[in-house]
C-alpha cells in the first residue's frame, strides 16, 4: 500500500446518484491503480468505497465539509491527505505530488469548471477540491481556524460573514501538472456557482478529457 498520503473523500450524498456513482467509479480504479487508501466521510452509507465512515444526514453546509474532511484525516494514517469531492474528475497526475512541507497546503492550480449540458471549460485560479496537505497539520488548521466555536455539524449552507473563515490562512503553495482537473457543477451540489480566473478564455476542450460535449455525454448520457 502506498504509504505517503490517502485520499479522503466526502460528500453530503446530494448529488444524482448515477452522476456520483460515475465520480467514485474513477476514483476508486485509480486508487487501486496507484495502491493508495482511500476513505470516504459520506452522509449515506458507500459500502464497498474504500474505507467508509458515514456521519448521517447532518445537512449541507461549508462547516460539515470541513467536519467531514477532519474526521476523514483522523482516520489516515499517511503523512499526507489529498482531498477528493463528488463533483469532481481527477487524473492520475493529481495524486502523484509529494510535498517537500508537511506544514503548508498545497493546492492544484490546474483546475477547470464545467456547467453541466454547457460546450464550454472555464479556468479556476485554485479549488479546496485540488489540494494535498500534511495531515496533522490539517487537522490542526480544521479544528483552529475552520471549526472552532462552531459545534459539531451545521445543518444551515452559510452565506456572506457566517462562511467559515479559511483554514489555511496565507499558508498555501500550488502545484500542477498539464492534466486538469474537472469540476462539474450541477446545481445539486452546495455550490451551483462558483468564480473562475478573469482575463483566460473558456475552451471547448481539455487535453485527457476531450471536449465538453465528450464530458457531458460520458457523465450525464
Amino acid at each position: 500500500m502506498n504509504s505517503f498520503a490517502t485520499i479522503v473523500y466526502y460528500t453530503s450524498n446530494r448529488e444524482d446518484p448515477g452522476f456520483e456513482n460515475r465520480i467514485t467509479f474513477r476514483l476508486l480504479k485509480t486508487a487501486k491503480k496507484l495502491n493508495m487508501p482511500l476513505i470516504s466521510v459520506s452522509q449515506k452509507p458507500m459500502p464497498g468505497f474504500g474505507k467508509n465512515i458515514c456521519v448521517g444526514d447532518v445537512g449541507v453546509s461549508n462547516q460539515n465539509v470541513g467536519r467531514q474532511l477532519q474526521i476523514g484525516a483522523e482516520e489516515a494514517q499517511t503523512p499526507f491527505v489529498i482531498s477528493a469531492e463528488a463533483d469532481c474528475l481527477y487524473p492520475l497526475e493529481y495524486f502523484s505530488f509529494i510535498p517537500p512541507f508537511k506544514d503548508r497546503c498545497y493546492r492544484y492550480d490546474n483546475v477547470w469548471i464545467l456547467y453541466k449540458f454547457k460546450n464550454v471549460f472555464k479556468k479556476k485560479d485554485y479549488s479546496e477540491c485540488g489540494q494535498i496537505v500534511g495531515r496533522d497539520f490539517l487537522i490542526k488548521c480544521l479544528k483552529e481556524n475552520y471549526c472552532v466555536g462552531r459545534g459539531q455539524w451545521n445543518p444551515v449552507l452559510e452565506h456572506g460573514k457566517n462562511v467559515p473563515p479559511s483554514y489555511f490562512p496565507n499558508l498555501w503553495d500550488y502545484y500542477r501538472t498539464h492534466i486538469p482537473i474537472v469540476n462539474i457543477k450541477t446545481k445539486e451540489g452546495m455550490h451551483s456557482w462558483t468564480g473562475t480566473s478573469g482575463g483566460i478564455a473558456p475552451v471547448p476542450e481539455l487535453p485527457r478529457w476531450g471536449s465538453a460535449d465528450q464530458v457531458n455525454k460520458e457523465m450525464f448520457g
